[in-house]
């Protein structure tokens, strides 16, 4: 269907005193006409309108019936119905994250605001407002992820006709996350794996460093998992703790009802006074609830969906095969001995051992929390006498020991578990002995002693060739 221009377009003045127009603009999933209404106080202002609604359907951007969402509603809109199904679906844990982003920043600062008529500005003071939190500002990092959520949600409300613009993407990302070691050194890898076979499940550490695991996927080992005949482990599972959920009806009630030590309920709508000794944390008061909070399900009798649960891992869906990884002979010796240490452990047990079939567990047979692991990994570089360094360094110490030895980054990037081979490259820390390596080849190829050219053992031969294929050409 032709729209028309809008100049062609009549206004008439109204009984109301207000100048009013009607344009069609195609037709309705249902096959009825789209029929546009705009008014104001004056002719131009309707014409202005109509120029800036012809102009959008034109572009492919016909506007949607109704009102436009705030930022608040889009994003519940995204987080509840869009984010969690698809091809591109979140994770779990990602999902409570942008959650938690959400409701402590994005939509106090911005929640009111329509989200077509969300300017850069506006993201400014929001980023503002986090560097200048009291007590303590949010880290660049903290800062850099919310960034993320909102450029992914405007990303998805510009694809759905939402908005005609993504302005996050028109911004530079407010700063960047706080650079961490990346990878330990051979010496600092040998100096914790000493340490680690000292300990019990100290294999857990020698299959870290040996073929870069995450943290839950080492944990969620199970020993079906492994087959060490072949040497050889199946990753295709991982350890999570989640965030626990209402299983009940009224969650907002559930949190307002009394309990042993808090007759008042957990909700709580006023801040906590300055002198606040309750929270002495390193994330010190927590801000008040909103009026409507559903929080508070980890006390809910009900409470479902939570814990320590076994997932799929990162990337699982976009993987053609399950990812099976060699282990490096010694390694694979460890985890003999170790299963057979277990199996001590399981007798000694009796009926107290939870048969769970993991790897790495507790005397008992229950999973290690991570927040139990990392203090340990934490125990293990004190005793080292290694730097300070996350869990993670351990995938990044793979990928540059791999590197170093000369493997291919494509098997790199399946060892890791990567679908992208630019993030297997950001994993790997060039280190001295690669730019070592670098400068030797450059001192042989450019600054060490030229080399004569090599000239024809037989000149006649050579030119005979070429007489020969010069008189082949020309017949």
């Amino acid at each position: 269907m032709d729209v028309p221009h809008w100049r062609d377009v009549p206004v008439t003045l109204g009984p109301d005193g207000l100048y009013h127009a009607k344009v069609t603009v195609g037709r309705k999933p249902n096959g009825q006409l789209d029929r546009r209404h705009r008014s104001g106080k004056t002719e131009a202002d309707v014409r202005g309108k109509l120029r800036d609604l012809l102009k959008k359907v034109d572009a492919g951007h016909k506007p949607r019936v109704g009102r436009t969402p705030t930022v608040e509603q889009w994003f519940t809109t995204w987080l509840t119905d869009i984010a969690p199904y698809g091809a591109k679906q979140l994770a779990r844990r990602s999902l409570d994250d942008y959650w938690s982003r959400c409701r402590n920043w994005i939509f106090p600062h911005l929640g009111g605001l329509l989200v077509d008529a969300l300017e850069t500005e506006d993201l400014d003071r929001l980023y503002k407002a986090m560097y200048s939190k009291k007590p303590k500002p949010c880290s660049e990092g903290h800062v850099l992820k919310t960034h993320a959520v909102i450029r992914r949600g405007l990303e998805i409300a510009l694809r759905r006709g939402r908005v005609t613009r993504n302005v996050a993407k028109l911004m530079d990302p407010p700063g960047a996350p706080t650079t961490a070691r990346e990878s330990l050194s051979r010496d600092e890898s040998r100096a914790v794996l000493e340490v680690a076979r000292r300990r019990r499940n100290g294999a857990r550490w020698y299959v870290g460093l040996a073929i870069g695991p995450r943290q839950g996927e080492t944990l969620g080992l199970r020993w079906p998992d492994l087959d060490l005949d072949n040497e050889v482990v199946t990753i295709q599972w991982q350890l999570q703790r989640l965030t626990w959920r209402h299983g009940c009806d009224d969650p907002h009630a559930c949190g307002a009802r009394p309990r042993p030590k808090n007759r008042k309920g957990l909700h709580r709508f006023e801040p906590c006074p300055k002198d606040c000794k309750r929270h002495k944390g390193k994330r010190g008061c927590p801000p008040p609830c909103p009026r409507d909070c559903e929080g508070h399900a980890s006390t809910c009798p009900n409470k479902q969906d939570g814990g320590l649960v076994i997932t799929r891992p990162k990337g699982w869906r976009r993987r053609p095969h399950p990812r099976v990884v060699a282990l490096p002979p010694g390694v694979a010796q460890l985890l003999r001995e170790h299963q057979e240490a277990q199996k001590a452990e399981m007798r000694e047990a009796g009926t107290w051992w939870k048969a769970n079939d993991y790897v790495f567990c507790h005397r008992d047979g229950r999973p290690i929390d991570p927040r139990v692991d990392w203090a340990e990994w934490k125990e293990i570089l004190r005793e080292a006498g290694v730097p300070e360094a996350r869990v993670h360094v351990m995938r990044h110490s793979t990928a540059t020991a791999l590197l170093e030895m000369g493997v291919d980054i494509s098997i790199v990037q399946e060892t890791l578990g990567h679908t992208d081979i630019r993030t297997t490259r950001g994993y790997q820390d060039v280190g001295v002995e690669l730019t070592r390596r670098a400068a030797a080849a450059m001192e042989a190829g450019m600054f060490g002693p030229s080399q004569p050219a090599a000239k024809p053992e037989n000149l006649a031969t050579v030119t005979d060739l070429v007489t020969e294929r010069r008189r082949r050409r020309s017949s």
